[in-house]
């Protein structure tokens, strides 16, 4: 850690892109479990109709004992299921506060990629116009 810091204690480039690259890198493992549920869900979703969600029941022993109460001791329609699972209300006030940190996760990860491409595109201007320089003076 030290090494990438200069001498007035904040991150060098070097040190800066380094740091970047690991929070980039795991944000993007954390939140691709969430990403992965999202498009198992979401595919579900989208073919509901074609799988008969509306048909099939989720058991109540894989289900947490506050969920749909209501719903009775059978279990809930696959569909309900899928729709609360996909939306994150399926653990209710803490379903939607873990959706909304990992929303900012996301967020996250987009700026950090999207510093670290400008970052990378400013690195090969540089670079570009040294060589340019460099031909100029030969």
């Amino acid at each position: 850690m030290a090494e990438m810091l200069n001498g007035n204690g904040r991150f060098n480039g070097q040190g800066r892109n380094a740091w970047l690259r690991r929070v980039h890198a795991f944000v993007g493992i954390v939140s691709s479990l969430n990403l992965l549920l999202l498009i198992g869900s979401g595919l579900l979703l989208q073919h509901a109709s074609l799988l008969r969600l509306d048909e099939k029941t989720v058991t109540r022993r894989i289900l947490p004992t506050s969920y749909r109460p209501q719903d009775g001791e059978a279990g809930v329609r696959a569909d309900i299921f899928v729709t609360d699972l996909h939306s994150g209300r399926l653990l209710g006030t803490t379903g939607t506060v873990l959706l909304d940190v990992l929303t900012l996760a996301w967020l996250t990860l987009l700026l950090t990629g999207l510093v670290m491409y400008r970052s990378k595109q400013q690195a090969k201007r540089r670079t570009a116009g040294r060589e340019f320089a460099e031909e100029g003076d030969e």
